[in-house]
């Protein structure tokens, strides 16, 4: 049994999984910590690359890299597909393009839970998240944004993210950002590979957030900050992002037993998203938005009905 098991999905970007592995390999007071880091790929990682990741976690107190290459894509499965490959009491999970830049990262996640026994998954912070005065209020008249820091909005969308930057104590929250989240792994034991979460799976994090926080509180931590290398654009493409964003949240909002207002600010939110994408001339996304609306209002889907229930 390890105290706690990363694990980072991957898909055929072996710098941004070097500066990752490395800058975990840089974590300190971890004397007392015994560490399984998972490497799950869509893709295919070269022998000579893990022996090297397999070098930097050797200068940790007690490390041990493992990889597994999976034959079904989707960063939903990897993480469903992980719980059954790792046995660590905490299960820590970064993108790729994670860098983990402050060297007690780790530590503080530890002495978070430690703190409160009530907690079973504890977030970080990507650096850099901001948003003006003006994008604040339009995010909260479009629902992509609550008006707390912790609080999905009324479509479930984690647009109150951006407010983290502001934060200084550690809160309660409803959601992570995905580049960087923990949780106890016992409080993931109702994840399913759903079968609508495929490719890019938007919304992937606030799901396993859902489903954790039946089990007990989820917290932020603003000390713990990293650096998120974050592509500009999904390596989707715009339309199969934009049809995914309603199906997913729309799929998300069932298994919330949501009322009927917070279906209708979902449709708000794609009709926002959809004239905001014609005006940016992204047909693509306008094409995927459209069929995400009209996803949502067909009165005849039950087709996963039996995944919404307990």
């Amino acid at each position: 049994m390890h105290d706690v098991s990363i694990v980072i999905p991957t898909r055929n970007r072996i710098e941004d999984l070097r500066l990752c592995i490395e800058s975990i390999g840089r974590q300190t007071e971890l004397e007392d910590i015994s560490i399984e880091l998972l490497i799950v790929d869509d893709g295919e990682l070269p022998e000579t690359t893990l022996k090297y990741f397999r070098k930097v976690l050797a200068g940790m107190p007690q490390a041990e890299l493992k990889y597994y290459r999976k034959t079904k894509p989707g960063v939903w499965l990897s993480r469903y597909e992980a719980l059954g490959l790792v046995d660590g009491e905490i299960l820590l999970t970064f993108d790729d393009d994670a860098e983990l830049d402050d060297p007690l990262y780790i530590r503080r996640m530890l002495d978070t839970y430690a703190a409160d026994e009530s907690i079973v998954g504890v977030g970080g912070i990507a650096k850099g998240l901001f948003s003006s005065r003006s994008g604040k209020l339009l995010g909260m008249l479009t629902c992509q944004m609550s008006g707390s820091p912790g609080r999905l909005s009324a479509s479930t969308l984690a647009g109150s993210l951006l407010r983290w930057g502001e934060t200084e104590n550690t809160f309660e929250t409803d959601f992570f950002h995905g580049c960087n989240m923990s949780f106890r792994r016992s409080a993931l034991q109702d994840m399913k590979p759903y079968p609508w979460m495929t490719s890019y799976a938007v919304a992937d994090d606030i799901y396993m957030c859902h489903l954790a926080s039946r089990y007990g509180k989820l917290v932020i931590n603003p000390e713990m900050k990293i650096t998120h290398h974050e592509s500009p654009s999904s390596r989707d493409k715009a339309g199969r992002v934009a049809r995914a964003t309603a199906i997913n949240h729309y799929y998300l909002l069932n298994l919330r037993k949501a009322p009927v207002r917070n279906y209708a600010a979902l449709l708000w939110t794609l009709t926002y998203l959809t004239g905001k994408a014609t005006l940016k001339r992204n047909f693509n996304a306008v094409s995927g938005y459209a069929g995400g609306i009209l996803f949502v209002l067909n009165p005849r889907k039950n087709k996963y009905r039996e995944y919404m229930l307990d």
